[in-house]
């Protein structure tokens, strides 16, 4: 499974000369009516980014309002139950805290927002390495209809919208190194000019019913690299307030919702093949 998605590809070597920007001029606050979704989408769905979910699960209608914290405990087939997870928002219903936790990350982490007029202006990551506390601060700006970040790597992503779906340009020292396009519904990243993976949607608006293509490059019967598919994800309605995550046809994940349609269970049903076992995890609220 992948690891939780909150930090962009570790780019580094021989950049591309080819294209450049004006880093100055995107490094502004200059917010128009589409910088909150950006805001929305980036922020949503952290946990299931650690599952390679966080677009699919996009499509199910779920309950924030009034929320003040989640608190999110896993129980696998043959352990005891432990906590992975902690969510806190403010009045408004935005994140101002994340925590994860050893259990769940390998390394405990936390994540702290700073908002300026409602948006989003910085997200700073504390963990510790080789023994000592680490922060890590990335900066959001806004311009020309586009969510900017500057991370701690020194890295620029330009972000856009696609219906729902975020592509970025990432630069270092204003040159590109990782750029997203779209043919139809398909989003294609390239690195150094090369392709180097595929996402296709059945709709950009990441309404249910949703399913997602991956590719990614692998090599052919001849040794050549190519874009294959690595999978189809597909989120199913088994009933009311009860969903099931396919991967490839087969029933992966089965998300549950309360009365109030906020998630109160997500069950990982395991790999038999690979012999990893299933896990449960319920989540618990606080409200204002």
């Amino acid at each position: 499974m992948n690891c939780i998605k909150f930090f962009v590809l570790i780019l580094s070597g021989c950049l591309l000369g080819q294209s450049k920007v004006d880093e100055a001029k995107l490094k502004v606050f200059s917010p128009d009516e589409n910088s909150a979704v950006y805001n929305q989408i980036y922020t949503q769905n952290f946990f299931f980014g650690n599952f390679g979910l966080k677009q699919l699960v996009s499509a199910v209608p779920i309950n924030l309002k009034s929320v003040k914290s989640i608190k999110v405990s896993a129980t696998p087939s043959d352990g005891k139950t432990v906590p992975v997870m902690e969510l806190y928002y403010d009045k408004d219903g935005k994140l101002t805290q994340m925590k994860v936790l050893e259990s769940f990350f390998g390394k405990p982490m936390t994540v702290d927002y700073k908002y300026r007029d409602g948006l989003l202006e910085e997200e700073t990551i504390s963990k510790t390495e080789k023994g000592k506390a680490v922060k890590e601060v990335n900066q959001f700006y806004y311009a020309e209809g586009k969510m900017i970040v500057h991370d701690f790597r020194d890295m620029l992503d330009v972000y856009s919208l696609n219906g729902k779906v975020l592509s970025k340009r990432s630069y270092m020292n204003g040159s590109l190194v990782l750029n997203d396009s779209f043919d139809g519904k398909c989003r294609l990243t390239t690195y150094k000019g090369k392709q180097i993976n595929k996402v296709c949607f059945s709709n950009l608006n990441l309404e249910f019913p949703l399913s997602i293509d991956e590719y990614t490059m692998n090599e052919d019967k001849n040794g050549k690299l190519i874009l294959m598919k690595d999978q189809t994800l597909e989120i199913k309605k088994n009933k009311e307030q009860e969903y099931s995550i396919l991967n490839n046809g087969k029933e992966q994940y089965i998300l549950k919702l309360n009365k109030d349609m906020r998630i109160q269970e997500f069950n990982f049903l395991g790999i038999r093949a690979e012999k990893v076992g299933p896990v449960d995890f319920k989540f618990n609220y606080t409200n204002y």
